[in-house]
């Protein structure tokens, strides 16, 4: 086996998270890497082959997402203030990655502003 065959044999499929670990409403879908619990969960075991099925069809889910979030604005569930989320960008993580993780404050938990994410992480 040439070197160019050996350089290709040992290529892995990388994980497409990107450290951005929210849940959609649902608590199924990560809206980091756009991959369901379940696909996160068995990734380590997965096959080349079904990794790829999966990086197929982030895009197509995060189509679907963006084209639900009205305007690209989010209300902060704790001081209901109205703000910009940073997820929708394709090109950087949100501003909310600065901050520590935050435990949800429930099952329907939603983002928090900036300015209520600071307090929270901040206590």
């Amino acid at each position: 086996m040439g070197e160019a065959q050996l350089g290709e044999a040992r290529r892995v499929i990388e994980s497409p998270c990107i450290r951005v670990c929210t849940l959609d409403a649902t608590g199924e879908l990560c809206l980091g890497c756009f991959r369901t619990l379940e696909e996160i969960g068995a990734w380590a075991s997965f096959s080349d082959n079904e990794r790829w099925n999966v990086l197929e069809r982030l895009p197509a889910r995060r189509l679907r997402h963006e084209s639900s979030i009205a305007a690209g604005t989010s209300r902060c569930e704790r001081c209901g203030a109205s703000f910009a989320c940073g997820a929708l960008d394709p090109d950087k993580p949100c501003w909310c990655t600065a901050y520590p993780p935050v435990a949800p404050s429930g099952p329907e938990a939603r983002c928090l502003c900036p300015a209520c994410l600071r307090a929270v992480a901040g206590s």
